[in-house]
């Protein structure tokens, strides 16, 4: 039978929105059991790429970063790749990334990662697994459901923990372990070949469990976050727009814009901004990155990456290398994942 596509196509943008509203109302119901304000495992703007960006890549992430920015992003990915990074925190802390992105077929990716963050004081480690697919058209009457504009993801985490290992704490200090998971969704539609749309909650389903020298074993959990953007892509310019909408009373949304131009395939330049919306106190940041690329052997490529931003509490450089491999899945049909 026929299929009506346009029709269809028209009717997409509802059942996206109708999906927004839905987490908006439900999230924040969860969370409410929550507190405001993480003490562990908190974002901090892992990724060199995203954090060039101000951190608006929830409709973009088409890499190996993908594991932490939006998992359903990895079908976008055209060839295998790796990513690591470094930076010190505060000029104190040092934290890490290294994630992956290997694509299974046109309608599967898997992806890979590991954070990890502190040092004796205080050390947090994140490691998990990604998926992301996008199901088969589905016949609807005279219709169909074309799945092919649209990817699904989640990211399989474990964490652990440790704190009190410093020996400057003194002989008295308080020490203790800590294990958990955390379940994050991602979503990604593609509205045509220029604009998308994505949808991140992160830690929606998660525990972690402490055992403290001076608390015992004790249990809490991590709040959950919502990030929904939108990008714009022409010729080699990316724009890129998120929301981190709150899921408490006393917690701010926060807005975050990116910019992202490509330069004779070899150089690409990156900036970004973030504030909170509707509080006095905007905790504004400005970013900037570049990265230089270069083939080699034909199908290989290495991309050497920096990311500076500077906010009203620290200013934080990131450093770090992508690796590309591969033959390149086939082009996708435009505004379709596959």
């Amino acid at each position: 039978m026929k299929s009506n596509r346009s029709g269809t196509q028209a009717g997409l943008p509802k059942i996206v929105l109708a999906l927004l509203a839905s987490l908006i109302v439900v999230v924040p119901a969860q969370a409410q059991l929550l507190s405001n304000i993480p003490g562990v495992f908190a974002e901090t703007g892992f990724g060199v790429r995203p954090a060039g960006m101000g951190e608006a890549f929830t409709a973009i992430s088409d890499d190996a970063n993908a594991f932490i920015t939006n998992p359903a992003g990895l079908l976008r990915g055209r060839r295998a790749s790796v990513t690591a990074n470094y930076a010190r925190l505060f000029g104190l802390v040092p934290s890490g990334y290294f994630g992956m992105l290997y694509p299974l077929s046109e309608r599967y990716s898997v992806g890979a990662g590991f954070q990890f963050v502190g040092d004796d004081a205080l050390t947090e480690n994140t490691a998990g697994l990604s998926v992301a697919f996008t199901p088969p058209n589905l016949p609807l009457g005279g219709n169909e459901v074309y799945f092919d504009q649209m990817s699904f993801g989640v990211s399989l985490k474990g964490r652990w923990a440790s704190f009190g290992n410093n020996p400057e704490g003194g002989d008295n200090r308080i020490t203790g372990t800590g294990v958990g998971y955390s379940v994050d969704f991602g979503y990604l539609f593609l509205l045509n070949q220029h604009l998308s749309l994505g949808v991140m909650i992160r830690d929606l389903l998660n525990s972690f469990n402490w055992d403290s020298s001076v608390s015992g074993d004790y249990s809490e959990s991590v709040p959950a976050t919502l990030r929904i953007g939108a990008a714009y892509r022409v010729d080699e310019l990316t724009l890129s727009f998120d929301l981190r909408k709150n899921l408490h009373d006393d917690t701010a949304n926060r807005a975050y814009f990116g910019a992202e131009r490509t330069f004779l395939n070899m150089l690409i330049l990156r900036a970004g901004f973030s504030n909170n919306l509707g509080t006095s106190d905007l905790n504004r940041r400005w970013s900037f990155g570049a990265s230089l690329t270069r083939g080699i052997f034909q199908r290989y490529s290495v991309r050497v990456n920096t990311a500076y931003r500077v906010g009203n509490v620290e200013n934080l450089f990131r450093f770090g290398l992508d690796i590309d491999w591969g033959r390149p899945k086939k082009p996708a049909s435009k505004g379709r994942m596959y």
